[in-house]
């Protein structure tokens, strides 16, 4: 089969607020500096600066993170290139899910490469980056990955930042997931890859620095680990003034007022939007009638007590999901951050605390949204009457439409409906010129009759249900397989499955199919 697109906004799948961004929106224009497109991107390069001072911090922090592991040579010449003056990057990232998590884990990745290939030139290269979310602490979001439709989990407890977290307890779900690639032709190679990086020795922030470039290092991937002191460093005087002056809830909720009149917002500001890092723990910073106070057992602060830990230790710091990307933004010389439907309707709640630090907003682009097909499937469908795109219509509707066009009988009551009501109109007309008041019973018996008639029409309707109960089932299984859980297959299955059958080979078709510019759904060929 061929990949078979679809407008984002027919699918059904994905929200008011990211339909009207693709589609260019007036009243969206103010939550964003430039449009995702070709023409902004080449706008966000033009005016992008970033001080020397700055680019020396961060490569250097890169070849600390960089340091003892084997480097391929395009990240080698990429970690070079960022040290010249005029090379810019695209970013996208995630949490550390397990074995990367759910199939558009890499197909964010693979949009930022594509980009930055289309996007560099040999006096203004750009680097495509992979920001690992190390300091998430929300292990149940990340301790699994499906596999061939069969969830595997790291067993474990939440202890703080989950880029630290040791890898305990890895060696059986490696062995789960050696029984689960079977035999595909490259699943040898992969088992051998997740051995090497999920040791129990590493953390998960190395582990996933280790897999991650292992697979996506050939296309020049830089991983940047945001849990760094030297980094930190640079965001300090950000952080220092949220401290103190609260400006994310304030320029937030000016944001969230503009936006409730037509969308949802997505994230929740707090008076402080940051968290303090100490074993075990990622606690939020509160403030406190003398000072500040971190929760779950933290320590108190006063005001200059918690300067002075800002000034001392950084990376104690951590910021929560409305200043992450101010963060990142203030440490890479970004011109497109990549990121899912959630992760968008978060930023547009940031444009006023972008432009209170005088920090540029990057180039906001939905990652790539695809599924994959089997060739078989697509005609399984064509016998059922229904086309690829069908599939994103409710199930029940779908059981439905087929059951009533396979059926040996017709379910349409639609004839006798009509018949009824040209049955009951004559007989209201001869009621009035008996007696007027006859009106009403004449249109109670009406309802009585066309509500039975509409009942008789659903026994039809279930009876064709039972007829085609084979066709039926095959589309329950396929449907399932597309949309398993009830979800996008990306949001759930991982990539190793079509990694086993394919290698290498896999991303680059991928590559080559998934466009980030271009606002349709894929479906691809399994």
């Amino acid at each position: 089969m061929q990949r078979i697109a679809i407008p984002y906004r027919n699918t059904g799948r994905f929200s008011p607020l990211i339909n009207d961004y693709l589609d260019g929106a007036p009243g969206l224009r103010g939550f964003y500096t430039w449009a995702p497109d070709a023409e902004g991107l080449q706008a966000a390069m033009q005016e992008r600066r970033f001080s020397a001072a700055a680019r020396t911090v961060l490569c250097d922090a890169l070849d600390m993170q960089y340091a003892g592991m084997p480097m391929q040579e395009p990240v080698r010449a990429n970690l070079q290139r960022l040290r010249g003056a005029r090379t810019l990057t695209i970013t996208t990232g995630h949490q550390l899910c397990l074995f990367t998590g759910p199939l558009y884990v890499p197909f964010k990745i693979l949009n930022v490469v594509r980009l930055a290939r289309e996007l560099s030139t040999v006096e203004q290269p750009v680097v495509p980056v992979f920001w690992m979310a190390t300091e998430d602490h929300d292990r149940p979001e990340i301790d699994h990955a499906w596999v061939n439709g069969t969830k595997v989990q790291w067993p474990g407890e939440t202890a703080g930042a989950v880029g630290r977290l040791k890898l305990d307890g890895i060696g059986p779900v490696l062995d789960q997931v050696d029984a689960l690639l079977g035999p595909g032709t490259h699943a040898d190679e992969l088992r051998a890859l997740l051995r090497r990086c999920y040791r129990p020795e590493h953390d998960l922030a190395t582990a996933t620095r280790l897999f991650v470039d292992a697979l996506f290092g050939r296309f020049g991937v830089v991983v940047v680990d945001g849990d760094d002191a030297t980094l930190k460093r640079l965001f300090a005087p950000i952080m220092r003034e949220e401290l103190l002056n609260q400006v994310t809830q304030r320029t937030v909720h000016y944001a969230d007022q503009q936006l409730a009149a037509h969308w949802r917002t997505q994230a929740h500001a707090r008076p402080i939007n940051l968290f303090y890092l100490r074993p075990g723990h990622r606690s939020r910073i509160e403030p406190a009638a003398e000072g500040f106070r971190v929760l779950e057992g933290g320590t108190g602060f006063s005001v200059e007590q918690v300067l002075a830990e800002l000034e001392d230790r950084p990376d104690r710091f951590s910021p929560n999901v409305l200043m992450r990307p101010l963060y990142q933004e203030t440490v890479l010389p970004n011109i497109a951050y990549v990121g899912g439907g959630g992760e968008l309707a978060y930023w547009f709640q940031l444009k006023w605390l972008f432009q209170a630090f005088q920090v540029p907003m990057p180039v906001m682009l939905l990652r790539t949204s695809a599924a994959f097909l089997q060739t078989k499937d697509i005609r399984r469908l064509a016998g059922l009457g229904l086309e690829a795109m069908d599939l994103f219509a409710p199930l029940e509707e779908l059981r439905a439409r087929v059951a009533k066009e396979k059926a040996a009988f017709s379910t349409s009551l639609n004839r006798e409906l009509q018949d009824a009501k040209a049955f009951y109109a004559a007989l209201a007309a001869r009621a009035v010129e008996a007696d007027p008041t006859l009106r009403g019973a004449v249109g109670a018996m009406e309802q009585r009759a066309l509500h039975q008639l509409e009942a008789f029409g659903k026994k039809l309707l279930r009876a064709a249900k039972r007829q085609q109960a084979e066709p039926l089932g095959q589309l329950a299984l396929l449907h399932e397989r597309f949309f398993p859980g009830g979800g996008l297959q990306e949001r759930r299955e991982n990539f190793m499955p079509w990694y086993a059958r394919e290698g290498p080979a896999f991303f680059d078709r991928l590559l080559a199919d998934l466009d980030p510019l271009d606002p349709r759904f894929s479906m691809l060929p399994a």
